[in-house]
């Protein structure tokens, strides 16, 4: 991965990150920490890397910024509320005390709930100051494409259901549909609305559509297997948080190497709907390859 466009990404999110000085400053350190407290930046990398594969000449890093941030911090919002004692009830987050622990729980819950917002007024700032109807357009259904992927027919929904089987048995099928909303809808964003951004045709856009389910399957199934195997101080959090908490994951019905087969093949399909979409995507390949190999 391309070291110079991680600490792009990373400058681009703090520099939307809201001043520690005034009464509310609690709330907005705790949120400004959790963002800061590593991570890997997947969904804004893909996303950069897909704005900029697709829009060539017409890259424009002022119509992306605001974007890359939001993604990033709604992606924060969904950990910190996560790791709440009333969801997974997780003290460990990267390394590091999750939020609730370093600041309570009331200040965690308050924190993530405003990146979520954070996120689209950042947005729906950088919106007022666009003059081309194109790219306010374009900026338009990028917007509806991350609030639709966060909340209860994305994100939020896919937690729902998660949250809702714990301690229950749960079918492949509902497995893969809460998958493809708690996990998959944030990556399958992150595709789409940079190829909404840099002006992708609608088979473009579909190819994006697939590519983000495959790889969100791919990336859910991949944590579910560390959960199981890997050490937890390169982990970062938790191991077998998903025994602990009663839940049904892909490698509890099907076994680990069938899980890792699916892992592999899923990428493979979402490398060949890549390949269909306009610009050079090798970039984008190793970001996939890095995701579903990773051990932490």
């Amino acid at each position: 991965m391309n070291k110079d466009n991680l600490k792009k990404i990373e400058d681009i999110i703090e520099s939307f990150f809201f001043r520690e000085d005034d009464l509310n400053k609690k709330v907005i350190t705790a949120s400004n920490e959790a963002i800061k407290n590593g991570g890997k930046r997947l969904r804004p990398l893909i996303m950069f890397e897909t704005y900029k594969a697709v829009a060539g000449a017409e890259y424009d890093e002022g119509v992306i910024a605001p974007f890359l941030a939001a993604i990033e911090m709604i992606h924060t919002f969904s950990l910190i509320h996560d790791d709440l004692p009333a969801m997974d009830n997780d003290k460990l987050r990267r390394g590091k005390p999750t939020t609730w622990v370093s600041h309570g729980e009331d200040m965690a819950i308050l924190a993530g709930d405003m990146l979520c917002v954070q996120a689209f007024e950042i947005i729906s700032e950088k919106m007022q100051d666009v003059e081309d109807i194109i790219i306010l357009k374009r900026m338009s259904k990028a917007l509806y494409t991350l609030a639709r992927a966060t909340g209860g027919f994305g994100m939020i929904g896919g937690q729902c259901v998660d949250v809702e089987y714990c301690g229950k048995k749960m079918s492949e099928d509902v497995m893969r549909y809460t998958y493809s909303l708690k996990t998959g809808a944030l990556l399958q964003a992150s595709f789409v609305i940079g190829g909404i951004l840099a002006g992708a045709n609608d088979e473009e856009i579909k190819m994006l559509e697939k590519a983000g389910s495959y790889i969100g399957e791919a990336f859910q199934i991949r944590d579910d297997y560390l959960d199981i195997v890997a050490d937890e101080k390169e982990l970062g959090k938790p191991t077998h948080s998903d025994e602990k908490n009663e839940k049904t994951t892909y490698v509890n019905i099907v076994g680990i190497d069938e899980s890792l087969r699916r892992v592999e093949s899923l990428s493979a399909d979402a490398k060949k709907c890549l390949k269909e979409v306009r610009g050079n995507m090798n970039s984008i390949f190793e970001i996939i390859d890095m995701m579903v190999n990773r051990t932490s």
